[in-house]
């Protein structure tokens, strides 16, 4: 549950300012909150992606592909003339989405198949040997 709170707090934080954002709000926090959301979220969707790896080595590699993430969205904006503050949160959003769905195949897919049930009437043998 800790974890849970620690990791969403900066979520919803993000989302705040990236709603402020979108919505045209000029506000002293606007910035901050928006650039919590453009590094945090895909970070804590990479590090979803990782399960294997211990703490540290998952937050230092989630860290890292968040900012690459980051600087590739803002670069083919750049060079496709089409920057816009608004356009590079939808973009990050879009991608962390990509992320998250991602996260949830790879879990279904990891999960244990259940055995079918026996027929009625016929008894599993297979374990009799």
């Amino acid at each position: 549950m800790r974890a849970l709170i620690l990791l969403g707090t900066p979520v919803v934080a993000g989302l705040t300012g990236t709603a402020l954002t979108l919505a045209g709000v000029r506000s002293p926090v606007t910035g901050p909150l928006t650039l919590l959301f453009v590094l945090f979220t895909p970070a804590l969707c990479v590090a979803l992606l990782l399960p294997g790896l211990d703490a540290l080595a998952r937050a230092i590699v989630a860290g890292t592909a968040s900012v690459a993430l980051a600087a590739s969205v803002a670069e083919v904006m750049l060079v496709t003339a089409g920057w816009s503050p608004s356009g590079g949160i939808v973009a990050t959003a879009i991608a962390s989405a990509a992320l998250a769905v991602a996260v949830v195949v790879l879990r279904r897919r990891s999960r244990p198949a259940k055995p079918a049930p026996a027929p009625a009437g016929e008894e599993n043998t297979a374990l009799e040997s």
